[in-house]
């Protein structure tokens, strides 16, 4: 599946060089309407925007580095493109999460439930 959000991701991406917040690009989406289409309320729409975000960033990733020897820094507080300085600058994904996000699969098949016990095994459970 290829994702509906990738020239909006990679639009702000280069509109703002400095980088972004991931907080930044999921208001910014929302604002153009990008996740409409979302079958999910709560905790489950939060976890399916964040997934078709880091989705499209991974896959610019390595996009941008092979066309255009582009470096994507991916953190959870701070998202960052800039030119390579030298071939070995290329930024490694960190392969489980960079594996996991590109898998449509785990989208597809997290339900509200397993948001639901990862929030609570990070929280505690809800009362």
């Amino acid at each position: 599946m290829i994702n509906p959000i990738l020239p909006q991701v990679l639009s702000q991406l280069r509109q703002h060089p400095e980088g972004v917040s991931e907080y930044y690009l999921m208001r910014t989406l929302e604002q153009q309407h990008a996740f409409d289409d979302l079958n999910a309320d709560g905790a489950l729409a939060l976890y399916r925007k964040h997934f078709i975000i880091m989705n499209a960033l991974y896959d610019l990733q390595q996009v941008l580095w092979e066309e255009e020897h582009r470096v994507l820094d991916i953190s959870p507080t701070h998202i960052e493109l800039h030119k390579a300085r030298n071939e070995s600058d290329q930024v490694q994904a960190n392969p489980l999460l960079s594996e996991y996000y590109l898998d449509w699969h785990n989208f597809e098949q997290t339900s509200a439930e397993d948001v639901q016990q990862l929030m609570d095994s990070v929280t505690g459970p809800r009362h």
